[in-house]
């Protein structure tokens, strides 16, 4: 273990600027933080650059199960520059973005999920987190949507990051490449449709979720082979997109009994 205690150090400053999207997407990587999230990480060990741990929890550090060069310990206070929460926990890692394989997911025959230009990081994480949970076999984002890496999706999703392929900049055109496939493609739109629970599930799904505040575009509605929607009580304007999805991808999943 390497200990640093100055904040010009070249790896407190990497660390620190993965608070910004712009190095996130020069460098491919990412920061997680607090023991749950490292200890995550730990059984993806390829894709951890390194471990961060405050003076004082260095034996936390080293029951990480990577290597020692690749852990460093920090003066306490340099785990506030490097975090992004107001209040950090002891202990931080900065991981390389995953990848996925796009044609394994065309050849599949389970359910995916596309969100288009969803913005608010919570609903993200929390969406990510339920298709992780329920057996969903990837989640797409459009062009829009808010930074799959963004601190606070990290800090939401709960390790669903390392365990759900996801794809960014989902547009138009693979949408259609996934119905020329053979992908039974549903849109939701609260104001036409079927409701959820009477359509089926079958074989490849692809489910559209629309954004916060203005639902699914147009363009993506003329691809949908049927609408769905959640019926819900009079006077109330609309469920928040990550318990919509939530419900409609539970229906999905006893339908199919998905093995998890």
């Amino acid at each position: 273990m390497k200990y640093i205690s100055s904040s010009d150090n070249q790896y407190v400053k990497l660390a620190s600027s993965l608070k910004v999207k712009k190095y996130r997407d020069d460098t491919g990587l990412f920061l997680i933080e607090g023991q749950r999230a490292v200890e995550e990480a730990a059984v993806h060990p390829q894709l951890v650059d390194m471990i961060i741990a405050s003076a004082g929890y260095e034996n936390e550090a080293s029951a990480v199960q990577v290597s020692e060069e690749r852990k460093i310990i920090v003066d306490p206070r340099l785990m506030k520059q490097i975090c992004a929460t107001e209040n950090p926990q002891r202990i931080a890692a900065v991981l390389r973005k995953p990848s996925w394989p796009w044609n394994e997911i065309i050849s599949k025959q389970g359910i995916l999920v596309y969100l288009d230009r969803v913005t608010d990081p919570g609903n993200l994480g929390s969406i990510l987190r339920t298709c992780w949970a329920m057996g969903i076999e990837a989640v797409l984002l459009s062009d829009g949507c808010v930074d799959l890496f963004n601190p606070k999706v990290v800090r939401s999703t709960m390790g669903a990051l390392l365990n759900l392929p996801v794809f960014t900049d989902i547009g138009d055109k693979q949408v259609k490449t996934l119905r020329e496939s053979g992908y039974l493609i549903m849109g939701t739109d609260i104001k036409q449709g079927k409701i959820y629970f009477q359509v089926r599930y079958d074989g490849a799904v692809l489910i559209i979720l629309g954004s916060e505040g203005q639902g699914m575009r147009d363009e993506l509605k003329h691809l949908c082979h049927q609408c769905i929607n959640i019926p819900i009580k009079p006077g109330v304007d609309s469920l928040n997109v990550a318990a919509a999805c939530a419900i409609i991808i539970a229906e999905a999943r006893r339908q199919n009994q998905v093995s998890i």
